[in-house]
């Protein structure tokens, strides 16, 4: 059963200061599927529908068309509230409280049992390393101090399904490492995770799967494996003759000779098949193959350059 499930979801804007000839859209006939237990990263450039998507999942809005669906209900479904946390782009707390306090008047909202929430709220503070700054206000929090304890609030009643919208804005490099060994802890626990971000290292550090967004539109879907198209292909052999090295000139590869190897660098799939042909022709075979591939940064530019204005 997928934990999301997206099906033709549409929203337009209209009104107000974005008035517009038949309004905005936001976004547009976006379907898609989060499996249970996976890692999935929302992707896109400003304006692409994201906070949007988002918003639809939590219904905090209402879509133009279409359906929003988590753990097979609709979403807004009061047993599904139950088992999804939520970290906003913008962290608003209630600043009246002390850290802890904060927690513990979260934690009786979420429904957590009285005998267990000094519990779990002290093993929270441990994990995001809030501990000396508990009985603090939380208006002397630094901003990535109340990002931490934003991401504690929406992991306080056990989720199965976080969404997390710019989750390490405005954490430093520590917190970034930290935030990724607790993600990948959540999903060893066989947790959902649904993040919109745009560090895509993080992203591509952690993720299984990945949805570029442009414009209001799907633009990509996959594994990296899936997304990534190879950017050249080097062929390593040795003992190679100056007329073979002449032969291979002529397929347009790159040749370069060090430590006894010749590497053969074939910048597309026809000058590899050439190469490949010589070489068998020849009877000399490939030693090893190194295959360089686009990163999630060469994806998301390709899949955001490809859509064009509606």
């Amino acid at each position: 059963m997928p934990a999301i499930r997206i099906e033709n979801l549409s929203k337009t804007y209209r009104g107000g200061w974005r008035r517009k000839a038949g309004g905005v859209a936001a976004l547009r006939s976006l379907s898609l599927e989060v499996q249970e237990g996976e890692i999935f990263g929302f992707l896109g450039p400003n304006g692409a529908g994201k906070t949007t998507t988002i918003h639809l999942l939590l219904d905090l809005i209402r879509p133009t068309s279409g359906s929003a669906f988590l753990f097979d209900r609709p979403a807004g479904d009061a047993e599904v509230r139950r088992r999804l946390g939520y970290l906003p782009e913008s962290v608003n707390l209630h600043d009246y409280h002390s850290g802890r306090g904060l927690l513990e008047f979260y934690a009786g909202l979420t429904g957590i049992p009285s005998a267990a929430r000094a519990g779990r709220i002290d093993e929270l503070l441990k994990l995001f390393n809030l501990e000396e700054a508990a009985s603090r206000p939380v208006t002397k929090y630094s901003k990535g101090m109340l990002q931490r304890l934003g991401f504690a609030q929406a992991l306080l009643h056990n989720p199965d399904l976080l969404i997390l919208d710019e989750p390490t804005s405005s954490l430093d490099p520590v917190g970034r490492k930290d935030f990724r060994d607790i993600l990948l802890e959540l999903k060893r626990q066989r947790k959902t995770v649904f993040i919109s971000s745009h560090i895509l290292s993080e992203v591509e550090s952690v993720c299984d799967r990945v949805a570029i967004l442009a414009k209001g539109e799907l633009a990509r879907i996959g594994t990296l494996q899936e997304l990534s198209a190879p950017k050249s292909v080097k062929l390593v052999v040795r003992g190679v003759q100056e007329a073979l090295i002449g032969a291979l000139a002529a397929t347009n590869a790159e040749i370069s000779l060090a430590r006894g190897e010749t590497t053969i660098n074939c910048s597309d799939e026809a000058t590899r098949t050439k190469v490949e042909t010589l070489l068998a022709e020849r009877q000399v075979p490939i030693a090893r193959t190194e295959v360089a591939t686009q990163s999630l940064e060469d994806i998301f530019f390709s899949a955001i350059s490809s859509k064009k204005e509606p």
